[in-house]
């Protein structure tokens, strides 16, 4: 199956709802059902993140490995990068070094996953 349009709207949406949602002012009624729930919010946004852009990106030219060592890449530079933009640039949200080491090990699983599904038979 070729990289298509619908596949490639769907990683932008899911990068938006990232993007928009670290910059989020946060609801005042906490939501989560434990301390440090927010964390398997943090993992499951980049291991789709990576995910959904490697289905985009299977059957580009450039070879398996190298497309998941630049999703990685991308997703664990743009998860530190939301981090400290969310200190310089927000009164409402602080960063904070483990929400960053879920999004990389999110990123990091999504990779596992998407390449374990590829070579699956």
């Amino acid at each position: 199956m070729a990289p298509n349009k619908y596949t490639f709207w769907v990683a932008v949406f899911w990068t938006t709802i990232i993007v928009f949602l670290s910059f989020k002012t946060p609801s005042s009624e906490p939501k989560l059902y434990f301390e440090n729930a927010d964390k398997i919010v943090h993992f499951t946004f980049y291991f789709g993140f990576v995910f959904l852009w490697f289905r985009f990106l299977l059957f580009q030219k450039n070879g398996i490995f190298r497309n998941l060592f630049v999703l990685v890449l991308i997703a664990i530079f743009l998860g530190v990068l939301i981090e400290i933009l969310q200190g310089l640039l927000t009164t409402t949200r602080q960063p904070d070094v483990w929400d960053a080491v879920a999004n990389s090990f999110g990123a990091l699983m999504g990779a596992i996953v998407s390449y374990k599904i590829v070579y699956k038979s």
